[in-house]
């Protein structure tokens, strides 16, 4: 089938053949060009910048196909090239097609039939290249703003963590590293008056939408925090909040709330779904359970408070699964280890998460595929 818009350049010392292939693909709809050597046509490509193929012989005085190959192709020009041969050339074809032609067409009795069928099929190949290249172009662009967008959200997100934590009266360690650029996990100290909280949570998922709803969370617990004075109070308060946010979305929050009471050192504290979380008290080690379910399903889920005394020397250990659910070679988790590296240490927070990571990262060879954050507080 004719395309009235691809211009054709036939090259061919042969008056006679190329008058002949001009005709045939004028007739199909095709525009046409002649020259009658390899120079001519390289003038000619480099003045008409439209020409969508070239036809070209082998033999020609001044600059045969081969050399008229090589030129297109040293100059970056990918417009295809099909080569005319002769029933003796085909070793000649193939050398051409070696140097970067794109089809060969023998010179008999069929040519008639076979050039347009020949010339379509150039066409077409070239024209799914083009396409598959601005596909490419395309994806390559999008990646990069995605790039982009996700390098912003990271610096985001570590401005709203305080990666930095400085509380008067405690000693803290904080370590958070995201599995991706961006994370879900969060942790934070919320002062008042009388009262401390220390939390942490972990977004479901490792989207944007992750990263998104961890900064959500972050100002709602802050807000939150000001304004309660339980764990359970925030807890309650944030899964209604919740639960209309991330409606049928498939999301959920895990959380670690702890709330201690300056004046008494009681330690009041609410895990939804959440890892354990460790307790020093003198010598003894004490683990914090979860106490109800995931934060975002239910409006009607609710939570027991637990009670501990945090004296001036008690330590709490939080963390995420990214820890915990790190895997060695063998497949197996390093939860079962945690306990083991935390008994009896006598670091300070800062000295036990650095710790942590570099035994989690020598078990696991470097590779995490979720979301780490440790967070670690002494009272003084």
């Amino acid at each position: 089938m004719g395309n009235d818009r691809a211009r054709i350049l036939v090259v061919d010392d042969d008056c006679f053949v190329a008058e002949m292939l001009a005709e045939i693909l004028s007739a199909e709809g095709y525009r046409v060009d002649t020259a009658e050597n390899g120079r001519k046509a390289l003038d000619l490509l480099e003045q008409v910048a439209d020409i969508s193929l070239v036809i070209s012989d082998m033999d020609m005085p001044q600059m045969n196909g081969l050399a008229l190959i090589e030129a297109v192709r040293g100059q970056g020009s990918q417009v295809p090239i099909i080569i005319l041969t002769g029933n003796s050339e085909i070793t000649v074809a193939i050398s051409a097609l070696e140097k970067g032609a794109n089809d060969y067409l023998v010179k008999d009795e069929n040519i008639e039939r076979t050039i347009s069928i020949s010339v379509e099929k150039a066409l077409e190949k070239q024209r799914l290249k083009l396409q598959n290249h601005e596909l490419m172009e395309s994806v390559a662009r999008k990646n990069a703003e995605m790039e982009k967008e996700r390098l912003l959200a990271s610096r985001v997100q570590a401005n709203i963590l305080p990666l930095n934590l400085q509380l008067p009266g405690f000693r803290t360690g904080v370590f958070y590293r995201p599995s991706d650029q961006i994370g879900g996990d969060f942790f934070d100290a919320l002062e008042t008056e009388k009262r401390i909280h220390f939390l942490i949570g972990d977004i479901s998922g490792h989207s944007t939408s992750s990263a998104l709803v961890m900064a959500v969370c972050n100002g709602m617990f802050r807000s939150l925090g000001r304004t309660m004075s339980s764990p359970l109070e925030i807890v309650r308060a944030a899964n209604r909040m919740l639960c209309q946010m991330l409606m049928e979305s498939g999301m959920f929050l895990t959380l670690a709330c702890l709330t201690l009471e300056r004046d008494s050192g009681t330690l009041h504290a609410v895990s939804a779904g959440h890892n354990p979380v460790y307790l020093w008290n003198g010598s003894e080690l004490e683990t914090i359970e979860s106490t109800g379910p995931v934060l975002g399903w239910d409006t009607e889920d609710d939570w027991e408070m637990l009670q501990y005394r945090f004296d001036p020397g008690s330590r709490l250990f939080l963390y995420t699964d990214g820890l915990v659910e790190a895997k060695n070679g063998d497949d197996e988790e390093f939860e079962s280890r945690l306990a083991g590296h935390l008994a009896g240490a006598e670091l300070s927070p800062a000295q036990l998460v650095d710790r942590l990571y570099r035994e989690v990262s020598e078990f696991a060879g470097g590779r995490f595929g979720d979301d780490l954050t440790m967070f670690a507080i002494e009272r003084l």
